[in-house]
């Protein structure tokens, strides 16, 4: 399995989470179970430790030093991570959250570990980035947010009243507001790749060009260009997974209620673009659902395209706290085809 790709997560009083621990993921992994159980969250917590690694990752980090990152900017993006976490949560534009207060954040706190290499701790209001080396965690420097908050310390990156630019693309909700796929869509005309997503659009519902037009995303029916806002939620979130998920190569993307809106005779197309284009990109998908239609159109697709590459997260409680099973490609095909119930307990 590629080495950007999570393979386990270790979560503590994260959410609803209390003391949880899975593994087996693969490159595409659907998540399911009941109302309120913390499908949403359990990827909250995947978005939030895997794009702070990617991110340390990124900067030229060592085992032993930091050497080459930028603690102040490192930390400003810790910030804005678990913004974006709670403008999904909260189903708004990012800018209102900022605008309230310039920065609120209210999260308990918690311990998140993925690959037993990387792990966020937020004790009080004290945010820590460690990274396990040889033989022990390391500890990138804490950030005391609401000395952040307080203070506005970081004077080289933050600005008071000035928006920070959010540049992780990797989070689809179905509150997203179209701003944010502007620059997507540049840059897959940039790369050639806007043709790929039309002919998707054109399959599925009759839409053989998007572009963004007067500040506007729009797209072409029959000679006639429709603007992105009138279309229907189900449309919208469709043509927002499409675009994250051409956009975001060699990582890892977060659909969320992945079959919200879209008519079930349209749920094997999705997939067959999910499963195709995630192979194709070497893109690690996590998606939600609590659809039985959904998980069986998954495992149908994935038989189809002979795609071994799929896990089912099935979320649950016992006594009390969140617990899993984590089905491979065999698990999944076996409890498909003996109809035996995988939408949690």
């Amino acid at each position: 399995m590629n080495e950007h790709f999570i393979k386990n997560i270790e979560i503590e009083k994260f959410k609803c989470f209390k003391n949880f621990k899975a593994e087996g993921f693969s490159r595409v992994n659907l998540i399911t179970g009941k109302n309120n159980v913390g499908k949403t969250a359990f990827m909250e917590a995947c978005f939030l430790l895997a794009s702070a690694f990617n991110i340390f990752k990124e900067h030229n980090y060592t085992e032993n030093k930091g050497a080459g990152i930028d603690r102040p900017w490192f930390h400003f993006e810790l910030i804005k991570l678990l913004l974006e976490v709670q403008q999904n949560r909260e189903k708004t534009n990012f800018i209102l959250p900022w605008l309230k207060e310039e920065l609120k954040i209210n999260i308990d706190n918690f311990e998140i570990a993925i690959n037993k290499k990387f792990r966020l701790r937020l004790q009080d209001t004290a945010l820590a980035p460690e990274h396990f080396g040889t033989s022990a965690w390391g500890n990138w420097g804490y950030i005391d947010i609401a000395n952040f908050r307080k203070h506005k310390g970081y004077d080289k990156i933050y600005t008071k009243n000035h928006l920070p630019v959010i540049k992780h693309q990797g989070f689809v909700s179905i509150c997203d507001n179209s701003k944010r796929l502007h620059d997507m869509i540049g840059d897959l005309k940039i790369n050639n790749q806007i043709e790929e997503i039309n002919n998707i659009l054109d399959e599925m519902f009759n839409f053989d060009t998007i572009d963004v037009i007067k500040d506007s995303i729009m797209l072409r029916n029959t000679g006639k260009f429709i603007n992105f806002s009138e279309l229907g939620d189900g449309t919208k979130h469709f043509v927002n997974m499409i675009i994250v998920l051409s956009s975001n190569k060699n990582t890892t993307i977060y659909l969320d209620e992945i079959d919200n809106g879209i008519h079930h005779s349209k749920l094997d197309e999705l997939w067959e673009v999910i499963l195709k284009t995630s192979k194709q990109l070497n893109v690690q998908v996590f998606a939600t659902t609590h659809s039985k239609e959904c998980i069986e159109s998954y495992a149908r697709v994935a038989k189809k395209l002979q795609d071994a590459e799929i896990a089912l997260i099935e979320l649950g409680k016992k006594d009390k706290n969140i617990d899993s099973i984590v089905f491979d490609y065999n698990g999944i095909m076996h409890h498909i085809e003996q109809k035996l119930e995988v939408r949690g307990w």
